[in-house]
């Protein structure tokens, strides 16, 4: 049964009141449960000590939702239960009292970033319920590319450096648990370098597992995939499993058909690279 799939933490509370402690025992699909997939969902996790004093303002917020938000209380210290929750905000490590929310559909995710005061949690569950809430997506802090041959894409800069980068991007999307991932960034590696010096075109890596963005879905890695420049919503998807040579003959190939390529030259210059470049 579709319950089974909840664990049943020990907060004991009225039955007035819908803050309970039911909480999935993997990841965000299991959110969906026959009696709550029609409510939208606040995850309070804290250390026990901490819970004991959030309890009675919580139990007052609950019961202004009642009937449309499930409220659940968990244990911050127990791994087992909160971790898989915690590392979907990339908060896994996280030792302080943690407020989050998910729509009713499992689809999105909140964060209350403000302080964590009876007044700013009823807000955020309030603008929960109202769809005002801007969806939580993590980002690695942004890095320093300026001697990059390759440059790192971060959640927050996905638009900068690829949707709206006015250049030809290619972009490997990689996670650091990925077996052949190391294989496609050495690749990544050497094409940089082969088609270093030209303005027109970008070469980048963003690391799926820390990094969201809206327009960035992916269900395999590594995934490669090219934006050209005058049609960023419509990336070409590059085989991960192609030589760097053939690889490196797609993006020339893209770049002649815009008629934004090098002079012959300067592509004959770069195909006399000693050949373990490619």
């Amino acid at each position: 049964m579709k319950s089974s799939l909840l664990k049943q933490a020990t907060l004991r509370l009225p039955k007035s009141c819908t803050l309970i402690s039911n909480l999935p025992t993997t990841s965000l699909e299991l959110l969906k449960v026959s009696q709550i997939d029609t409510l939208d969902m606040v995850y309070v996790f804290a250390k026990a000590d901490d819970l004991k004093s959030l309890l009675e303002p919580l139990e007052d917020i609950a019961r202004n939702f009642k009937g449309k938000i499930m409220f659940t209380a968990v244990d911050i210290a127990d791994e087992d239960l909160a971790k898989p929750f915690l590392t979907l905000f990339g908060l896994e490590e996280s030792k302080n009292t943690v407020v989050t929310a998910f729509d009713n559909k499992a689809i999105s995710k909140f964060l209350l970033e403000s302080d964590l005061t009876p007044s700013n949690i009823e807000e955020f569950c309030s603008r929960l319920l109202h769809g005002t809430l801007t969806p939580y997506l993590k980002s690695q802090p942004i890095p320093d590319n300026t001697n990059a041959n390759v440059q790192i894409v971060v959640g927050k800069t996905f638009d900068d450096l690829v949707l709206n980068s006015h250049k030809d991007v290619l972009l490997e999307v990689y996670t650091p648990w990925c077996v052949t991932c190391e294989t496609t960034s050495k690749q990544i590696e050497k094409l940089a370098k082969h088609f270093k010096g030209l303005d027109n075109l970008v070469i980048a890596k963003i690391d799926a597992s820390a990094n969201e963005h809206p327009k960035l879905q992916v269900e395999e890695y590594p995934t490669l995939l090219f934006y050209p420049a005058g049609d960023k919503a419509n990336p070409i998807k590059v085989s991960a499993r192609s030589s760097s040579k053939n690889i490196a003959a797609f993006i020339k190939e893209q770049l002649k058909e815009k008629d934004q390529s090098p002079k012959d030259e300067q592509w004959k210059e770069k195909d006399q690279a000693p050949k373990d470049e490619l």
